[in-house]
């Protein structure tokens, strides 16, 4: 086995909740664009040509909802609708939409591949919208604007279900996420795996995102409750040096810090403070930890905001998913016989 195979295997089941479990925060509101047309309706087309029309590839995921601890079947046309629906929404551009669509339906394959013996490929819980969502949960979302939103969704789903993003021929480990610090981060720095296509590349777009900043607080005695709970050991005394000596990724996202008695990875921090990325500085005032946070998910592989800026910016999904999983092809997805 390559030293490439049994990296992407030992972080495979990690990564297949960090992509449909992480929160995605709300899109802002941005100009939709419309999907591509053809030349001409129909109607103006010379008598016997036909509109050509994508052929869906057959096949489905076994999905396991985290909600009600069932594994249904779900068709790839499903999931990469309710992928594209939930993890970015109908008002992203185009472009992005059928990048993310990509991303999804890739990561699908290969954890489909990973998991062949196992009783489901992935996880998601489609009621709260994390992973993917059901076209039910679509209409009870948009209401009114529910056959106007899942057209422009339905059409990137339609195109991005023609493709697979691949690595020397195998679907790649598309992983994603919401907003980046600026800079996405390596797979092996947020989870101890090297994979060729998931390192660190910018993702400038990110910063001009409202939600890009934000703060949780946290008073002392809540902050030296967990971090006690998690082996710290710590008396309570002089908390403004708890959180000093970080070391950091060279992507800025903090890899560990030491307080007490414990070595906690930056990972572990967001996850017991709930904080949204792992890019974060501490401060202590007025008996509480200020913790300004960059970013939003754990920023490895495609960030979806920056896809978006991108796109807006005229990038093609195809650039869009070449910058951000560099050293991949984008290949016709044809089925196994």
């Amino acid at each position: 086995m390559s030293k490439f195979r049994a990296s992407v295997i030992a972080i495979a089941l990690a990564a297949m909740f960090f992509i449909p479990i992480s929160a995605i925060p709300k899109a802002e509101k941005l100009p939709e664009e419309k999907p591509p047309v053809s030349e001409a309706p129909d109607s103006e087309k010379e008598e016997g040509e036909k509109a050509e029309t994508p052929e869906i590839p057959e096949g489905s995921f076994r999905i396991f909802d985290l909600s009600t601890e069932e594994v249904s079947e779900v068709s790839f046309s499903d999931y990469v609708k309710g992928a594209i629906a939930s993890e970015m929404g109908a008002d992203f551009e185009f472009e992005a939409l059928v990048a993310q669509g990509i991303a999804a339906f890739s990561c699908g394959l290969y954890q489909q591949k990973i998991h062949f013996a196992a009783d489901y490929d992935f996880s998601a819980a489609p009621e709260q919208k994390l992973g993917y969502m059901t076209e039910e949960k679509a209409k009870e979302i948009y209401g009114e604007n529910f056959e106007e939103k899942w057209a422009v969704i339905s059409a990137a789903a339609e195109k991005a279900l023609q493709y697979v993003l691949v690595y020397e021929g195998e679907p790649a480990l598309s992983v994603y996420h919401a907003v980046s610090n600026g800079m996405t981060e390596s797979s092996e720095n947020a989870w101890g795996g090297a994979v060729p296509y998931l390192v660190s590349v910018e993702s400038p777009g990110d910063k001009l995102y409202s939600g890009y900043e934000t703060e949780v607080c946290i008073s002392l005695e809540k902050a030296l409750e967990t971090l006690n709970k998690n082996g710290a050991g710590l008396s309570g005394k002089n908390p403004e040096e708890w959180f000093k000596g970080a070391v950091l990724t060279p992507a800025g996202y903090v890899d560990r810090i030491t307080i007490g008695a414990a070595t906690f990875s930056g990972e572990k921090i967001r996850s017991i403070f709930g904080l949204r990325s792992s890019c974060f500085e501490v401060e202590f005032s007025e008996g509480e930890f200020v913790f300004k946070v960059r970013g939003y998910g754990h920023g490895v592989g495609l960030s979806q905001v920056g896809a978006n800026y991108m796109a807006k910016e005229g990038a093609s999904f195809e650039e869009i998913l070449l910058h951000y999983y560099p050293g991949t092809e984008i290949a016709e997805y044809k089925e196994q016989e």
